[in-house]
């Protein structure tokens, strides 16, 4: 089928800047394809209407190209090691602010970077280096550097500070961070991969806030960026995003896309990737009560498990797939163990909502031990906490609606699914 070029009018508008949004983008992604064609006729629209003045594609004056790029990057690292590692944050945003030399695509860069790498470990002093990467961003020239490769680097920049906040609990925070980065990927060059990274992080705020088929929507949408530029391994991290919003509301179809993404997966090029994919496997395996599926998966990656760099991560996951397996396989006093360990290791690390969700399976393998008072107890106690955590009336209701159940001995298991799903969608509205 020959390809269609675009009509010439649309190119004078992208020409004169006054394309937005998604028009833009499919004029960028058509010429990056790349088509001579269409360039070529760029380049004549831009001659006979003399549109250049104003466009995207006008040079700056002092542009940096790549090599000079090369040099800020290394530069940027001589910074970082020999002063800026070693400040507080307010003398890192004090030196940025005052001193040019500072003031660079590679460093903003490597800050970005260096935030991205602490975001599961400190993802306050993540949020730190990734505030200090927009302040730069705010500060380079537009004699240096294109407006729509600054429009890339602010969306960036927004899209990880939405991640980090996201990730200690400022929801309201992460979504404004990603609003505007949104905001900034219409005045961008149109790159998918960039566009892909935004609505990644977009799919897992709006899970976080229980909007669970508008999340799979927007992952799909970056999952479809992800493919179209060829990138099967970010294709594959966005198909388990799916896989891990919608598995505990619906493990079969979360079994799915996490087989999907599986297959997406080149062998051995992102072994932390193809870890979580087989996780999905397990965990989703032990929800839909394929018991003897998810051991024999698990007992063959064990060892894979504790080999990974980021242990706090994997420790966790872990420490729920044991939990969960023994609960299925009816080895109540194991399955209790692992569920201990797994609170205290989310109450050393202030992560209440996976405190409270891990608090329900112990009242429900306590339930199913006809340990009744202790179940009680054990969900009596938490409430105070639940004041102090502010968490929403309805999961307050679900709590009350289990602890009557408990109370009665009237409760089965499914109630305490039913309610951890509660917990789930309403934790964070």
């Amino acid at each position: 089928m020959p390809r269609k070029h675009l009509a010439k009018d649309l190119l004078l508008l992208f020409a004169q800047g006054k394309l937005t949004g998604d028009a833009r983008r499919q004029v960028i992604r058509h010429l990056l394809a790349p088509c001579a064609k269409c360039r070529q006729a760029l380049r004549q629209v831009m001659t006979n209407a003399g549109a250049a003045e104003g466009s995207d594609l006008q040079l700056p004056r002092h542009l940096v190209y790549p090599p000079m790029l090369a040099v800020e990057r290394t530069d940027a690292v001589h910074l970082w090691h020999n002063t800026l590692e070693w400040m507080d944050s307010g003398q890192r945003l004090l030196l940025v602010r005052d001193n040019p030399r500072y003031q660079t695509w590679g460093l903003q860069e490597l800050l970005l970077e260096q935030g991205k790498a602490r975001v599961l470990e400190g993802p306050i002093q993540a949020l730190d280096l990734c505030h200090l990467s927009l302040e730069i961003v705010h500060r380079l020239s537009l004699d240096r550097y294109r407006r729509s490769d600054v429009a890339d680097l602010r969306t960036g920049a927004l899209a990880a500070i939405a991640n980090c906040k996201r990730l200690i609990g400022d929801l309201d925070g992460a979504m404004e961070a990603i609003e505007q980065a949104l905001e900034s990927l219409e005045w961008g060059t149109g790159d998918p991969a960039e566009e892909a990274n935004v609505l990644s992080i977009q799919g897992s705020l709006l899970t976080d806030f229980g909007r669970i088929d508008e999340a799979l929507e927007v992952l799909g949408a970056a999952a479809r960026d992800a493919r179209e530029i060829g990138d099967k391994q970010l294709q594959a991290k966005l198909v388990l995003q799916q896989s891990s919003s919608i598995g505990w509301y619906d493990p079969a179809r979360g079994l799915a896309f996490a087989r999907k993404a599986l297959g997406l997966l080149e062998p051995g090029r992102s072994p932390h990737l193809d870890l979580i994919a087989r996780y999905q496997l397990m965990i989703l395996h032990c929800e839909l009560g394929e018991v003897e599926q998810a051991r024999a998966l698990f007992e063959a990656w064990r060892l894979s498990f504790k080999e990974q760099k980021n242990l706090a991560f994997w420790q966790s996951r872990t420490l729920q797939l044991e939990a969960a397996l023994a609960r299925q396989e009816g080895d109540l006093e194991t399955s209790e163990s692992y569920l201990h360990q797994l609170l205290d290791h989310y109450a050393e690390r202030g992560l209440h909502h996976d405190f409270a969700l891990t608090t329900l399976d112990l009242a429900e393998v306590l339930t199913i031990s006809r340990r009744f008072a202790e179940a009680q107890a054990l969900l009596d106690n938490i409430l105070p906490l639940f004041r102090q955590w502010r968490v929403s009336s309805d999961v307050l209701r679900a709590w009350l609606m289990i602890e009557e159940g408990v109370k009665g001995r009237t409760l089965e298991a499914v109630s305490f699914r039913e309610v951890s799903r509660i917990v789930r969608r309403a934790w964070f509205r």
